[in-house]
Order: structure tokens, then C-alpha cells, then sequence
């Protein structure tokens, strides 16, 4: 019997990564907000830390994989930058917490997609939090703020650290922080970094924090958008969750558009 993740996979998706951060590392795919310093900080990364598969049976037991990105705990700044509906850090922080815990169960899995946390809440705090939090297995797909300017880690409190994920199905799932500019066919990128930009006609699926309600997002919703996405459907809405609970409402077939 076959395994459920090839390594031709895990080569190809990695190929894929490194293309997009050698591109925006050179200037040639700079998403407007960060420098090329933070590209060669994941090219680093992407070096030093592991490629990882979905364990397998992850997705086939009586637990939930659960996905979120860019909490930036601790990070006044990224309330103003992404109209974020919290008078401080400190409220923001409590409800992602709150939200964390209401959510996720004992035996379930959480991704995180990278850029945890920022200013004060970098430390020990923070990590033990993380360690204590619900969820059996905790898992990072780093982002650049996860990183020092030279590539290290400045992050814990997980069970994994991984450069990018790749979960095998129907369709190919590729878990990275940056959204990458390329897809091999077939595939569909979920990712963070962009907070709350505007959804695309594409096969990327953004779980920044601002597009989920600041909640973790079940896995196999996430999957149901992939598949409709591959399908050349485009669910309306103005946010990932949005167009997840359009794809969702039964009997209501004009909240998805076909590609002409």
C-alpha cells in the first residue's frame, strides 16, 4: 500500500515555496508591505526547519483539525493596520484566548499559520499559554514574525515547527504563511499574511484571523471551499468564513459563480 503523502509531493510543494521567496527576496514578487530582508529570513527558515505532511489519520478520527493565522497577540499596531475591533491589545488578546477556548477540544489538532506573536508578549508567557491551551497537538507553519532578521526561531510552546505543510485529498492542500504567486495544478494554497485583503478569484484560501471571526476554522470547511475552488466556483463574500457559509447554504445555489 502506497503512502498517503508522496515524497514527490513534499519536493514539489517545497519547489513551489522556494520559488515564490527567492522571486520576492530578488524584488520580483514584493507583496507591498515588507522588504527583502523579510523574504530571505524565510528562505533561511525554509532551510533550517522541516517540511511537513498532515500526519496521516489526522483528518479521519474523532478529533477536528482546526486552522487559524496571524494572531499577532500582543501587537497594538496590527488593531489599526486591519481595522481590528478591539480597543487594545490586551482586549484583542483575551478574546483570541477566549475564542481558542471555546473552540477547540482536548484531543483536537490546531494549526497555526504562522506570526503568533509580537512586542510584549514575545516570551515565556506567551509560550506556556500556548502549551496549557486546549488542543493534543499544536502545530506552527512558521511566519516572518516568527523569525529574527537572521532566519532563527523566536518563537515556542508547540509540538512542531515546520517551514510549509502539505495535506494530501481531493484537492491538494499546501499550508504556507505567505500566499504563494504560483500553484502547481490542481492544488490549493491555504495561508495568512495578507490579514484582510480582499478575497480572490484563485485557488488560495486566507485564514487570517480577519477573514474567520478571530476563531479557528474547521478543516473540512476549509476543504469544502478547496474542492469548489478547483471546480472554477467562487463563492460570494467579503471573507473567507463568508463564502464558506454561502458554499454551505443549502438550497440557495446564487452565492456561487461560475468561471466563464
Amino acid at each position: 500500500m502506497k503512502s498517503e503523502c508522496f515524497g514527490a509531493d513534499l519536493a514539489q510543494a517545497e519547489a513551489a515555496y522556494r520559488a515564490h521567496l527567492e522571486a520576492a527576496s530578488a524584488g520580483k514578487a514584493d507583496d507591498g508591505r515588507h522588504g527583502r530582508k523579510v523574504f530571505r529570513a524565510m528562505l533561511r527558515a525554509l532551510d533550517a526547519l522541516p517540511t511537513r505532511c498532515l500526519a496521516r489519520g489526522l483528518e479521519r478520527g474523532q478529533s477536528t483539525v482546526w486552522v487559524w493565522s496571524d494572531l499577532h497577540l500582543g501587537h497594538e499596531n496590527i488593531i489599526r493596520y486591519t481595522n481590528r475591533p478591539f480597543a487594545n491589545a490586551s482586549a484583542m488578546d483575551a478574546e483570541l484566548y477566549a475564542n481558542w477556548a471555546t473552540t477547540v477540544g482536548p484531543a483536537d489538532a490546531l494549526l497555526f499559520l504562522g506570526d503568533v506573536a509580537m512586542r510584549k508578549a514575545v516570551g515565556e508567557a506567551t509560550w506556556s499559554r500556548i502549551r496549557h491551551a486546549p488542543g493534543r497537538t499544536k502545530q506552527l507553519v512558521v511566519g516572518n514574525h516568527d523569525l529574527t532578521g537572521a532566519g532563527r526561531l523566536r518563537v515556542d510552546g508547540f509540538d512542531d515547527i515546520c517551514s510549509l505543510l502539505y495535506a494530501p485529498g481531493d484537492p491538494p492542500l499546501l499550508f504556507t504563511h505567505m500566499p504563494l504567486s504560483d500553484l502547481p495544478e490542481g492544488w490549493v494554497n491555504v495561508h495568512g499574511h495578507t490579514h484582510a485583503a480582499p478575497v480572490t478569484r484563485s485557488p488560495h484560501i486566507n485564514v487570517s484571523v480577519e477573514h474567520i471571526r478571530y476563531r479557528p476554522l474547521a478543516l473540512p470547511r476549509i476543504r469544502a471551499l478547496a474542492k469548489a475552488l478547483t471546480q472554477g466556483r467562487y463563492p460570494t463574500g467579503s471573507s473567507t468564513l463568508e463564502r464558506i457559509e454561502n458554499l454551505e447554504a443549502v438550497g440557495s445555489p446564487s452565492p456561487v459563480r461560475r468561471r466563464c
